[in-house]
């Protein structure tokens, strides 16, 4: 299996079509709102689940030209933004993610708009209209968020948005709100707490105590508020905790500093919904760990829930066969400080077990979700129709349109919920590490990304990918064997073939 999504530069997913000229409905879409209506109102519009917003971009052709010019470099430009009748004048746009800063990226391309701090969009700082393209799945986030604020976690809010750019159709977004100073003004009773994100991972990604000094996980955890650049040592202190405390005293101690029920129920609706690439799954990254100065307490905020529901990804990662709901740490994954501990403690394994148990019930039973999905796809289907978005997952190559996707995802929910339920009812001994070789290191996966990327745009471009070909070939067994050293040499080689550098 893992040599067919190794062999994905050779049979190239189709290229986006060229964007159709859908034309934008006269006037706003809803009706407008009263001044006196409060701003938290307007924003829960802006986000309701079953609707599909319209947002308007009025940007002059000179800047978006000078925004395309410039890639990879990420440049703001000056725009005007319009929803529903609110209009704001002195905004300004950019691209976001890594895809849409590709200068030869033909599919849409993200974006994040930011708002002046003298003319907020009803308190909000950013609006964020993410593309899916990488991942090709517009269902993961917009469910996921939902079950997590539907069980009382401060998780951010996602639906659907379809861009007009200077009046002209530009597709179906997801319309993500930011983890940002906003949201913590809008989400908690303090805001004013040290906010910290890990994006791409690195050294301490996954808690793992590294040394007192706060230099050396400065790369990894990104202060995103004054209070975290100020204090970086109250990060390092809750790191240290949960890797130094005694047994005996371990559960005690990360009660007096952590929401822990909040993130024993986020660890199972990560693994019940298969979003492997979080600090619970297998790649420590894409969350936030935020600290209440006033309850002197943690909370770890997930973040970037684009993949999900699949059962094997990228034909390599094994999200249902290796991650047993009644043990949470991947068989396959990494070393995983604050999961293993929990596990570890025979008290805070069974407060897993039961908030595990009633999080299955409630929103993951099959039928239940199956109607979600087919809600969500039913509120953008027609959209879809003259939308650029490719009609695949990454994460699962066999998918082929949005029928395929949807009639995927929804297997993945019936095996998920039926093995998760023998799981926790009879937990048995815990799964042993060497059932099966080592999964493939995240920088290896992460490598393979790029050069299918690289290598659909070569052929959108009309060049010669045959050499790409031949080297995926012979790297494909090699990751089938475990050999991840030859692999990563091979890896490196098809970079070069792409125009890219090994990092």
């Amino acid at each position: 299996m893992l040599r067919q999504v190794l062999f994905l530069c050779a049979s190239l997913l189709m290229a986006a079509s060229p964007c159709a000229g859908a034309k934008p409905p006269e006037g706003p879409s809803q009706q407008p709102f009263g001044k006196g209506l409060a701003e938290s109102k307007a924003r829960a519009s802006f986000y309701q689940a079953d609707e599909v917003q319209s947002v308007y971009l009025t940007v002059k052709d000179k800047d978006l030209k000078r925004m395309v010019s410039k890639l990879p470099e990420i440049i703001d430009v000056p725009a005007t933004f319009r929803w529903r009748d609110n209009t704001i004048t002195k905004v300004s746009i950019r691209y976001k993610g890594n895809s849409s800063s590709h200068p030869n990226q033909t599919h849409k391309r993200s974006l994040l708009i930011r708002f002046d701090k003298d003319r907020r969009f009803f308190g909000l700082r950013q609006v964020s209209l993410d593309n899916a393209t990488q991942f090709g799945s517009l269902f993961s986030e917009p469910m996921i968020t939902e079950i997590l604020r539907d069980h009382g976690i401060k998780a951010h809010r996602a639906n659907y948005a379809r861009l007009y750019l200077n009046n002209e159709y530009r597709g179906v977004y997801v319309n993500v709100e930011r983890i940002d100073e906003s949201f913590l003004e809008n989400h908690f009773s303090d805001p004013n707490g040290a906010l910290f994100k890990v994006d791409e991972g690195g050294p301490g990604a996954n808690l793992d105590f590294m040394g007192d000094d706060p230099a050396l996980y400065l790369k990894t955890f990104e202060a995103k508020t004054a209070s975290a650049k100020k204090e970086p040592t109250r990060l390092v202190d809750f790191i240290k905790r949960i890797n130094g405390t005694e047994a005996g005293e371990f559960a005690k101690s990360l009660e007096t500093r952590m929401e822990v029920d909040e993130f024993l129920r986020v660890m199972a609706i990560m693994l019940f919904s298969g979003a492997f690439d979080q600090l619970t799954g297998w790649n420590p990254h894409n969350y936030f760990l935020y600290h209440n100065p006033v309850q002197d307490r943690w909370r770890y905020l997930p973040w970037d829930l684009d993949v999900g529901f699949a059962e094997t990804a990228f034909n390599m990662i094994l999200v249902h066969a290796d991650w047993n709901a009644a043990w949470p740490v991947p068989l396959t994954g990494g070393p995983n400080p604050l999961v293993e501990r929990i596990m570890a403690d025979p008290k805070l394994l069974e407060r897993y077990r039961k908030e595990a148990r009633k999080i299955l019930a409630k929103s993951f039973e099959p039928e239940v979700l199956c109607k979600v999905i087919d809600s969500k796809f039913s509120l953008i289907k027609d959209d879809l129709k003259t939308d650029p978005f490719p009609p695949r997952r990454s994460t699962v190559p066999s998918d082929r349109n949005y029928e395929g996707i949807v009639d995927s995802m929804k297997e993945f929910m019936r095996k998920r919920y039926a093995s998760a339920i023998l799981q926790l009812d009879n937990p048995g001994e815990r799964p042993q590490w060497d059932r099966r070789p080592q999964g493939p290191p995240h920088q290896l996966v992460t490598k393979i990304q790029r050069i299918q990327k690289g290598a659909e745009e070569m052929k959108r471009n009309g060049l010669d990918i045959t050499p790409i070909i031949r080297v995926m070939e012979k790297l494909g067994p090699l990751v089938q064997g475990g050999k991840f050293v030859e692999a990563e040499k091979l890896a490196e080689e098809a970079l070069r073939l792409v125009g890219e550098k090994g990092k």
